[in-house]
């Protein structure tokens, strides 16, 4: 009798939250654009599938010069300006892939943005990377959309990642990551 194959555990779903001093359309923009990079999802610019900002449409958040890519998925839920959700899967990893959420509402003063990470297998590098990455999203977005930049930590990031292009794996080459 063949050995059933093992389903990964995932880890409960990790939630970030930030109240923003923006119109929620403004924040929806910032999180949605494809024409520049999106300083609070690690200044990577976002590239959709000709089904554009729609469920079923794939999407991919490349570098600035477009040459790596770093996460693709596939919108599952696209309300705007209030819900994007898709499949999420880091293109240097064997991880499968989890699922994000983006919620965003109309508070007091401004907007309240939630990312909700779902079903990241318990204990891998992607659940890892996913946790520690959502405390710097939401706190990255809220400094961009308040202040028009992010910290000077932020930015030292972006710096290190630019410097450090010539050695991304062959693999996150977005020749092999298409979204058509």
């Amino acid at each position: 009798m063949p050995e059933a194959q093992a389903t990964p555990k995932t880890k409960p779903q990790s939630v970030f939250r930030v109240h923003i001093k923006a119109d929620i359309h403004a924040v929806w923009r910032e999180i949605t654009k494809t024409d520049a990079p999106i300083m609070a999802f690690f200044n990577s610019r976002m590239v959709l599938g000709p089904g554009g900002l729609a469920p079923g449409s794939k999407l991919a958040m490349r570098t600035p010069s477009g040459k790596h890519t770093g996460v693709v998925g596939e919108i599952l839920v696209c309300r705007p300006p209030t819900c994007l959700e898709h499949t999420f899967k880091f293109t240097n990893m064997d991880d499968p892939p989890c699922r994000v959420r983006y919620d965003l509402r109309e508070a007091e003063g401004g907007t309240e943005f939630t990312l909700t990470i779902l079903d990241a297998p318990e204990g891998s590098k992607t659940q890892k990377q996913m946790v520690q990455g959502g405390k710097l999203i939401t706190a990255t977005l809220k400094s961009v959309m308040e202040t028009g930049k992010p910290s000077l930590g932020v930015r030292m990031i972006f710096l290190m990642m630019k410097l450090m292009g010539p050695m991304t794996p062959k693999r996150c080459r977005s020749e092999h990551w298409p979204v058509n």
